[in-house]
């Protein structure tokens, strides 16, 4: 007995100890993640906008709310029960002389079951049955839409973040040329090999160029700050957003003006969202039309009442009883109420069309322009390799005019010059280009997270 005692409560001791070791380690993991932070490309920047964002999960949440709307429509169709229970007391100041017992002081109550069930109430449940059901589908359109937003607005921001990055090497590589320049300056000057004119124009550029490095940190910073908003992280968490506008394939849009034109009327769910909210127009000037109809309803009705008198003379009584019933309804004249509502909802809902108009004119406008940046950046990203290959070709023989004496400070100030802006130029032609291809895939209706 006590070696089992004993097997009993080792086993436990040996329970706990790996319990306490799990915990622990699991601990160690969590404050090892915390520290890590986490990294994402621009695809994962994208996922990650789309689990975490709250307005996407607003929308989710109005998507839910328009699928149960659904189900308070379809209730229409269903009949009414209510229980019903009064009671009260009924007492004369005076005594009183009548031939109408219920005026005697008394206590009173009725209780019983009502059933209502709308026969016909001119079509109304019908339209707000399909109205709600259109609803519940302009929601998901409406949801859809706000993914494809949010995912182009990050897929913005990444890329920008990527161009002030090349802006930020570029500035980099500026000063560090500018520096050297300026030591050579001068050692020319102490040497009296150049005027200190060399040296002032030196070191304007190069204060130049320092403040350009901070204006390029700071576009970083708030880069990665509007990035943690779309991932619903805080500005300080230790978020590191990886890659290159290098890594994006450069190439032309694969598809043609009226083939984009034909899929983007398509597919784009704020079009289809435009749509339903036409036909919810047209169903609401229906359901204001419905009360040019009559309304029928069914009644049934299973009652008991009691009245109990105070005049012993008189005998009280309980009494039971059904009723059933059919009600007809026709209101024939609301002041002009119903006619001005139906006028009013025709022409909300010849206004949506036209608004659905201008937003498929709208939709061609946007592929048409990405569709021609992209070939237009394609273009400017071959020019941008040229002009950089030159730029530095130009820059390095003004190094070596300029160390050899045979060249000007000017020469080489602007050689610096040039082949910073050719570096910029073709950051910002990637940028472009990569931007471009997003927005045609936004104004086409297409999911591409990672842009490949």
């Amino acid at each position: 007995m006590r070696n089992s005692i004993s097997v009993i409560v080792l086993a436990a001791v040996c329970a706990l100890a790996l319990l306490a070791s799990d915990t622990l380690a699991a601990q160690k993991a969590g404050k090892k993640a915390a520290g890590n932070g986490s990294t994402f490309t621009i695809g994962q920047a994208v996922e990650e906008a789309l689990r975490a964002n709250p307005g996407i999960e607003a929308k989710k949440l109005m998507v839910e709310n328009a699928r149960m709307n659904v189900g308070v429509a379809q209730s229409t169709f269903w009949p009414r029960v209510s229980l019903n229970w009064s009671s009260n007391r009924i007492k004369n100041y005076e005594e009183v002389n009548t031939y109408n017992a219920d005026n005697l002081s008394s206590f009173n109550w009725n209780k019983g079951i009502r059933v209502s069930y709308p026969l016909f109430a001119g079509f109304a449940h019908l339209s707000a049955l399909q109205k709600s059901l259109l609803q519940k589908d302009m929601q998901i359109h409406q949801q859809h839409q706000a993914s494809l937003e949010l995912a182009n607005n990050v897929q913005m921001q990444f890329l920008q973040l990527l161009k002030s990055r090349e802006d930020l090497k570029t500035a980099q590589d500026s000063i560090k040329r500018l520096e050297t320049q300026l030591a050579a300056a001068e050692a020319f000057v102490e040497m009296d090999m150049a005027p200190y004119l060399n040296v002032l124009q030196n070191r304007t550029d190069l204060a130049n160029a320092r403040q350009n490095l901070i204006r390029v940190q700071n576009d970083i910073r708030n880069c990665e700050v509007q990035l943690n908003r779309f991932l619903a992280r805080p500005d300080a968490a230790n978020i590191k957003y990886v890659g290159s506008l290098k890594d994006f394939p450069v190439k032309s849009a694969g598809i043609t003006e009226e083939e984009a034109i034909r899929e983007a009327l398509a597919h784009r769910p704020d079009l289809k969202a435009a749509q339903k909210a036409i036909e919810v127009a047209f169903k609401d000037m229906r359901i204001s039309m419905s009360q040019f109809l009559p309304r029928i309803d069914l009644n049934y009705d299973d009652m008991a009442s009691s009245k109990d008198y105070d005049n012993s003379q008189y005998q009280g009584y309980t009494r039971n009883y059904w009723s059933a019933g059919i009600t007809f309804t026709w209101e024939v004249f609301s002041g002009g109420q119903t006619t001005f509502q139906s006028i009013a909802d025709k022409k909300r809902a010849d206004s949506l069309r036209k608004d659905y108009e201008e937003a498929v004119n709208t939709a061609r406008a946007e592929v048409i322009r990405a569709i021609l940046d992209i070939d237009s950046s394609r273009e400017m990203i071959e020019a941008a390799r040229k002009g950089l290959s030159a730029a530095q070709e130009a820059y390095d023989m003004a190094v070596t005019r300029y160390e050899t004496d045979t060249g000007t400070i000017t020469e080489l100030l602007d050689g610096q010059l040039r082949l910073t802006q050719a570096q910029n130029d073709l950051a910002a032609a990637l940028a472009s280009c990569q931007i471009a291809r997003s927005r045609l895939f936004f104004s086409l209706g297409r999911e591409n997270a990672s842009l490949k």
